[in-house]
C-alpha cells in the first residue's frame, strides 16, 4: 500500500504539495517539505515491510503515519472540506461534495482498519509469533 501510494508523490511533489495545502493543517513551506520527504518515507517503510528489514521500525512508522493521516482527513472532513482530490467543499457542486465526502469518511475507516491490523503486526512481532 505504501508503495503505490508513493509512486504518484514522488513523480509529482507539486501537486502532493498542492494537495497537502487542502487539508489547511499546515504552512506552505512545511508542505512543500511534507511533499518531498513524505513519499519517501512511504516507499522506503513499503519496501523494508516487503523485505523484513528493519521491520519492527517500519511497523512503528507506519503507525504513526496512519495516525497522523486519520487525524489529517478526520480534521478536514470535521470542517466540512472535500480534499478527494484536492478540491474544497465549494469549488464543486453539492453532488460531487457528497459523494467526495462519503470518500473521504470511507478513508478514515480503512485508515482505522490498517492500523488496527498494523498494531496486530506490531505485538505479533514483539511476541515472536508468525502471522
Amino acid at each position: 500500500m505504501f508503495i503505490y501510494a508513493s509512486y504518484s508523490k514522488i513523480l509529482d511533489p507539486t501537486t502532493f504539495s498542492n494537495n497537502i495545502h487542502n487539508y489547511g493543517a499546515t504552512p506552505i513551506y512545511i508542505e512543500n517539505l511534507i511533499a518531498l520527504v513524505l513519499p519517501w518515507v512511504e516507499l522506503f517503510v513499503g519496501l523494508s515491510l516487503i523485505s523484513g528489514i528493519k521491520y519492527e521500525g517500519s511497523i512503528d512508522i507506519s503507525i504513526y503515519m496512519m495516525l497522523l493521516f486519520i487525524v489529517l482527513i478526520t480534521q478536514a472532513y470535521l470542517r466540512g472540506k472535500s480534499i478527494d482530490c484536492g478540491c474544497f467543499l465549494n469549488d464543486i457542486n453539492t453532488e460531487e461534495a457528497a459523494t467526495k465526502r462519503f470518500d473521504m469518511l470511507r478513508r478514515i475507516v480503512e485508515d482505522i482498519v490498517f492500523l488496527i491490523l498494523l498494531f496486530t503486526l506490531k505485538y505479533n512481532v514483539n511476541k515472536g509469533k508468525s502471522i
